[in-house]
């Protein structure tokens, strides 16, 4: 049998407040992760915004990308009509 049953009250406070911040400790945990992960999507369209933007007006032509469509094509909130 694996359950704790705690004989003082003191005890069970603190069986109680154990599980309370390891709870918390899991969702901060969480939420770290889903920041480390919007970050390095943050970082990667700047340096696919850079990288698009040190093209020429040909070389984005070549690909199907007009100048003005790079900043949304960049943080990949464009559309299909946006790409010739």
């Amino acid at each position: 049998m694996d359950t704790y049953i705690a004989q003082h009250p003191f005890a069970a406070l603190l069986a109680w407040s154990g599980r309370v911040l390891h709870a918390a400790a899991v969702g901060l945990h969480a939420a770290a992760a889903r920041l480390d992960a919007w970050i390095a999507r943050r970082r990667r369209a700047e340096e696919d915004l850079d990288a698009l933007a040190a093209m020429s007006e040909r070389e984005l032509r070549d690909i199907g990308i007009g100048r003005g469509n790079v900043d949304a094509i960049a943080r990949m909130q464009w559309t299909r009509q946006m790409v010739r």
